[in-house]
């Protein structure tokens, strides 16, 4: 049986190691994401156009990783230059958070931007588990809710930005077949 009560007190609230981006907020990976999604707004496209350029909104998070995405894909913990047993992560499979079951699925990413972020600005960002909840669905009837809240500061450790993302842990039919659970 999974306590969700002994999870919870064990989990919420706990936050990663804030952890520096690698890169600053560039104008270049700017203009190439405006082009991408369509944006024409010369305060993203031209430098000089305003005394300073301003980060969009929807391009903040390309500059808050810490080289999460590699040549293969997307790397759990930490930088590929810390040694395995020194890697820190913000991710709940990293921390050994128990699940409930093998599968999950991202159920919505909310975005609270709080200050305006700039070309030079250098981003850091934590991670904190906001809430966890057990909610039946048609899928398995005690899936598991987890909220994490990547925290963005600047580098005068002003927070800029705030993404809450839940993700569904749930069963496979095997594995609720398994554990006694019938689904209707």
């Amino acid at each position: 049986m999974y306590d969700i009560e002994a999870v919870r007190r064990e989990f919420i609230g706990r936050t990663s190691p804030k952890r520096r981006a690698k890169y600053p907020v560039e104008h270049e990976p700017i203009r190439r994401h405006c082009i991408m999604v369509g944006n024409d707004n010369p305060l993203y496209l031209e430098p000089g156009y305003a005394p300073r350029t301003p980060c969009p909104p929807t391009a903040l998070w390309i500059f808050s990783m810490q080289e999460r995405l590699g040549p293969k894909g997307p790397k759990a913990g930490g930088s590929s230059r810390e040694k395995p047993d020194e890697k820190l992560s913000d991710s709940p499979f990293a921390l050994k958070m128990p699940m409930i079951g093998s599968q999950f699925t991202n159920m919505g990413r909310e975005l609270e931007f709080l200050l305006p972020v700039y070309v030079g600005d250098h981003l850091s960002s934590a991670t904190r588990t906001a809430d966890l909840y057990l909610k039946p669905t048609r899928l398995d009837p005690e899936s598991l809710w987890i909220v994490n809240e990547d925290i963005i500061t600047n580098q005068k450790d002003e927070v800029v930005c705030l993404i809450r993302n839940t993700l569904m842990n749930f069963r496979t039919a095997d594995e609720l077949k398994a554990a006694g659970v019938t689904q209707k």
